[in-house]
């Protein structure tokens, strides 16, 4: 009871008070948006991994882009794949093509901050890191069966 008030207080006021952020319940953000996936990565240098249990290192796994001019969350649990080009430093950004499980392919953008956030799993081989900006592509097969230590 307590924390359903809390979390209704605190959405009042992310609505009245304009420099107040939004909390990530008022954003839409779901439980399942903390589940992990099996995955393929293949990193810039063309080595393809699969892993399992494949979610951001903190935070829920959404990825964070540019449409334009509008920012835009997109939850992993809508994305099949992510193809990410190069950086262009005069733009501050590197061009991102989503493909949605519904088929429709998205072009994006990913600033600085994105392309430096930490994904984690496990490899066959053990624990498997690396930062978005290291990743040519990212094919999202399936939600995992394991607990997340």
């Amino acid at each position: 009871m307590f924390r359903t008030a809390a979390l209704v207080l605190v959405c009042a006021v992310s609505a009245v008070v304009p420099f107040a952020a939004p909390s990530p319940a008022c954003a839409g953000i779901e439980e399942i948006d903390y589940a992990t996936y099996d995955a393929k990565i293949t990193d810039k240098k063309g080595v393809t991994t699969e892993v399992s249990d494949l979610g951001y290192a903190t935070g829920a796994n959404i990825l964070l882009a540019y449409r334009g001019e509008a920012e835009v969350e997109i939850p992993f649990r809508l994305i099949r794949s992510i193809e990410i080009g190069e950086y262009v430093a005069e733009q501050r950004r590197a061009p991102v093509t989503v493909v949605l499980r519904s088929g429709k392919s998205v072009s994006l953008e990913i600033d600085s901050i994105e392309e430096g956030r930490l994904l984690k799993g496990k490899a066959e081989f053990g624990e498997y890191r690396i930062r978005t900006g290291k990743i040519r592509r990212l094919e999202l097969l399936n939600l995992s069966h394991t607990d997340r230590a």
